[in-house]
């Protein structure tokens, strides 16, 4: 193969570059889950500041992606990785430094920015160098970096707050960030079809505005409650600047974000089904440690084990579901997905203090499993009637509608935690009084928020097979 320039590239060296460094990028999405308990005491924060940590992240890569589909269109694929890698090597560096919580903030969503440019430009690549017969096994392949990566953060966390400190999970990312960051210098080549345009400055501020108003929105609920102005205020500004944005790039012949591939059936319904699957499984993430941890008294390495088999499992079934799709189409794929992925989050709606571990363990595998059946071959399914430059565009409205479901579903569901918990818990002075009954009450204060977190979590899981019973799919209407 050739590159822009006509010159002949690797593309495995390309693709196993790109891969790698959006592992490493990828591994910090959900690694600080695992933390959340010893950063809580560390800097005297609630769970609902901390959660900053994980919705911050996931809001700033909301933000970037979009812009990322102008990046992808005006500047060699070399320049758009390696600053993301200078951004995210920035913001490790950053937070690995921090004296406060506000400045370990900082350093992550400086991260995120790294994030928001890889993500959606590695499977932007993988779309183009591949026909659309290897989509399905190539976008697997990419699956493993972006779906396993996140997955295996809690262990990783949790092996790492073992030995080391808190610090210690920005550090250790440093060496091989910068090693990646010298092998893009090589192996990356311009691949990238590019159309230049001028930045609209307009449709960056409208969004900016948008997306970061309507999660700040959601993100309050777990401090103030669904009636404060905060969070009824940050929804109805975020929803007019969203509209606003999409009203200003309807029309244009060359969008910032072209928001009309929104009206191709195909492309909207499969993007939807990814982005749910996103949302409920990073949702259950964000939760699932803090049960193990608080509840039952565990310490992060050991959550992070009993998560573990469920990521190494997402791995397996990511390069077994590309050839899936590529065999049988998305449709049925979905909706074996989405069907194992409500199957998996309903028992956890019935935990207890002694459930075993290994019901834990299985249902996790279970949950998993219809992750990977969906994430990235349904991603796939969403290009099948996309074409030269509209893959770009297409890729960054997928990945902008995935991180902003997300950052909500994860907002959402430690609001339903926190709120429930503290509608439970029994008042001060019964502390004094009654301390055994106050020990009880407040367990069943606690579960009863996780129970009412998981139990949403599910009403996702319902509402994405729904949605994954109308995905276009069919082998002989991907060729």
């Amino acid at each position: 193969m050739t590159d822009n320039n006509g010159k002949p590239f690797n593309r495995n060296l390309l693709m196993v570059t790109l891969l790698l460094g959006t592992f490493c990028t990828a591994l910090t999405t959900n690694m600080l889950v695992t933390a959340y308990p010893t950063l809580m005491k560390e800097f005297a924060i609630s769970s609902a500041t901390v959660q900053w940590l994980t919705t911050g992240f996931l809001l700033i890569m909301g933000i970037m992606i979009p812009i990322s589909a102008w990046l992808i269109n005006n500047f060699s694929l070399r320049k758009i990785y390696l600053a993301a890698l200078i951004f995210f090597l920035g913001g490790l560096l950053i937070s690995y430094t921090a004296p406060n919580f506000n400045l370990v903030l900082t350093g992550r969503l400086i991260q995120a920015i790294g994030v928001g440019i890889t993500f959606p430009t590695i499977q932007t690549v993988l779309l183009v160098i591949f026909p659309p017969e290897k989509r399905g096994t190539m976008m697997g392949l990419g699956g493993i970096v972006i779906g396993l990566a996140p997955a295996l953060g809690p262990t990783v966390s949790g092996l790492i707050l073992d030995h080391l400190t808190w610090r210690d999970l920005f550090g250790v990312m440093v060496i091989p960030v910068a090693v990646v960051l010298l092998l893009s210098l090589f192996w990356i080549r311009p691949v990238l079809p590019l159309k230049k345009s001028k930045i609209d400055m307009g449709a960056i501020i409208l969004s900016t505005i948008g997306f970061g108003a309507l999660l700040f929105g959601f993100s309050e609920v777990g401090e103030t409650g669904w009636g404060s102005i905060n969070v009824i205020g940050g929804i109805l500004i975020g929803l007019l600047f969203i509209g606003l944005f999409v009203h200003r790039e309807w029309p244009q012949k060359n969008p910032f974000l072209n928001v009309k591939l929104l009206t191709i059936p195909s492309f909207t319904i499969a993007s939807l089904v990814t982005a749910i699957s996103n949302m409920t499984m990073i949702g259950v993430q964000v939760v699932l440690p803090m049960y193990l941890q608080d509840v039952r008294g565990i310490t992060p390495l050991h959550s992070g084990l009993i998560i573990l088999p469920g990521a190494l499992i997402y791995g397996v079934v990511s390069l077994i579901s590309g050839n899936l799709y590529d065999r049988m189409g998305g449709r049925r794929l979905a909706m074996m997905g989405t069907f194992l992925l409500t199957l998996g989050i309903l028992p956890f709606a019935m935990l207890t203090q002694s459930t075993p571990f290994v019901y834990v363990i299985c249902e996790y595998i279970i949950l998993m499993t219809g992750v990977a059946l969906v994430t990235m071959p349904i991603t796939a399914a969403s290009s099948i009637d996309l074409t030269g430059l509209q893959l770009s565009h297409g890729t960054a409205v997928n990945s902008t509608m995935r991180q902003v479901m997300t950052s909500m579903g994860t907002a959402i569901l430690g609001s339903v935690l926190t709120n429930v918990t503290n509608s439970h818990t029994p008042a001060p002075h019964l502390l004094q009084s009654a301390p055994l009954l106050y020990q009880a009450k407040t367990y069943q204060a606690g579960m009863a928020g996780f129970h009412a977190a998981f139990l949403v979590a599910v009403v996702f899981g319902i509402v994405d097979f729904i949605c994954a019973c109308f995905i276009k799919g069919h082998r002989q209407e991907v060729r």
